[in-house]
């Protein structure tokens, strides 16, 4: 609800659901009366005025049903806004330090001692290859 104070939202709130609740409230009372008034009618004008309860009463339930689809999906829209907001206006994260990134590199304790490998033959960098010294 924007432009209205966070403290005044709940208020608010609390005002617009006894607003509701009284419509349907009155609404239920005049489903009660017509179906009082058509019970005391004759047999033709019965049968109309049932057809005619029975579609005021469909047209309620489906009015009552698009309301509850309403408020769910308000609830979950402002809900989607209100995380959407925050992540458009968080702070970016402090810039890493970027001014000798090799001396923060450090291996790993096991690349000090590297596994040895059995049945493969020594490479140009291992000692035993190279050979006899210049001199």
């Amino acid at each position: 609800m924007a432009g209205v104070e966070e403290r005044n939202r709940s208020r608010l709130a609390v005002a617009l659901g006894a607003i509701g609740l009284g419509l349907v409230i009155v609404g239920l009372v005049l489903v009660i009366q017509h179906v009082d008034e058509t019970a005391a009618k004759t047999p033709r004008a019965v049968a109309q005025g049932a057809v005619t309860a029975d579609a005021i009463r469909g047209v309620l339930f489906l009015v009552l049903v698009l309301v509850g689809i309403f408020v769910v999906a308000s609830l979950a829209f402002l809900r989607w806004s209100r995380g959407f907001r925050r992540w458009i206006f968080h702070k970016p994260a402090p810039a890493t330090p970027s001014a000798d990134v090799w001396a923060m590199h450090r291996l790993p304790e096991e690349a000090d001692n590297p596994p040895s490998r059995e049945g493969e033959s020594p490479g140009p960098d291992d000692e035993e290859s190279q050979g006899p010294g210049p001199g």
